[in-house]
């Protein structure tokens, strides 16, 4: 399995203002998104331990990950929002969007400012074809592979939009945590029964989770390498076993620090720990 190396969660400071004032802090909003942010996300406050600060910090590490690989042209697959392709498009990249839902993704694009910059590849993503898209020196799936009933072909078609030298940077629940009620990969002897429940949003649409040697696996059996493997999210951020009681902003600084002091575990123990997988594939 490949190691796993100290995970590149955000500066305390990017976070802290994350937790204080939303995802704006990171994301080009258009004033016009501050009316609209129901689920406050983008301007609301999430102090740690919690879901709210775990989701900062995950949307934080993702970006943080996604811009130290310098891309030029990057491809985000399961979009979502695009939230992600707005921020790299705000630096520079040329940045494509897919999503298997058209409208919502056309919409969502509104909510910033640099929206118009960013190319759309609606529907689903095995649909894609490299020889019409070109290639991609970065392709994200963020939170996506969980919900795919065959992982590993879904990773060799994410292999085929790589140019020479490119990389995959993917995002997943670790199934090793500790809490885990779902079967990891492994465990799953029918993926062909999990097709009519695949590509839902959310939790709703997990079909397994995948542990840091199975994702190396896959990899391996997709002919990619795991350049680097990382977990992060421990209880002090996500608010598990109890811990959320405690949330709220004088918490905040202790919940981070005890975050970074645990990503010093050894790799086992650290395994059971962290509820968020990130690798980097090439």
């Amino acid at each position: 399995m490949a190691h796993l190396d100290i995970a590149r969660i955000p500066d305390y400071t990017l976070f802290r203002d994350a937790c204080r004032s939303g995802l704006s802090v990171v994301r080009p909003l258009t004033q016009a998104t501050r009316g609209s942010d129901s689920y406050g996300w983008n301007f609301g406050r999430g102090w740690p331990p919690s879901y709210a600060a775990f989701g900062r910090m995950r949307v934080l590490t993702t970006l943080e990950h996604a811009i130290s690989l310098n891309p030029r042209r990057a491809l985000e697959v399961a979009a979502g929002d695009a939230a992600l392709s707005a921020c790299l498009a705000e630096r520079g990249v040329s940045a494509w969007a897919n999503d298997l839902r058209a409208d919502e993704l056309s919409e969502a694009l509104g909510a910033f400012e640099n929206g118009s910059e960013i190319k759309l590849l609606p529907g689903n993503c095995f649909d894609l074809d490299p020889s019409q898209t070109g290639r991609f020196d970065l392709v994200v799936a963020g939170e996506i592979i969980e919900h795919v009933a065959h992982p590993l072909d879904f990773l060799r078609h994410l292999k085929g939009f790589l140019e020479n030298g490119g990389r995959i940077f993917l995002t997943t629940p670790n199934g090793a945590y500790f809490r885990n009620p779902l079967p990891t990969y492994a465990e799953i002897t029918d993926e062909q029964a999990l097709e009519s429940r695949q590509f839902r949003p959310d939790a709703d649409g997990h079909l397994f989770l995948i542990t840091p040697a199975e994702l190396c696996d896959l990899a391996s059996r997709a002919g990619l390498e795991v350049e680097r493997l990382e977990l992060f999210a421990t209880p002090f951020i996500t608010g598990h076993c109890g811990f959320s009681m405690m949330r709220g902003k004088l918490a905040a600084s202790a919940c981070y620090a005890m975050e970074k002091l645990c990503q010093r575990l050894p790799a086992a123990l650290k395994e059971k720990f962290c509820y968020s997988m990130v690798a980097i594939l090439r």
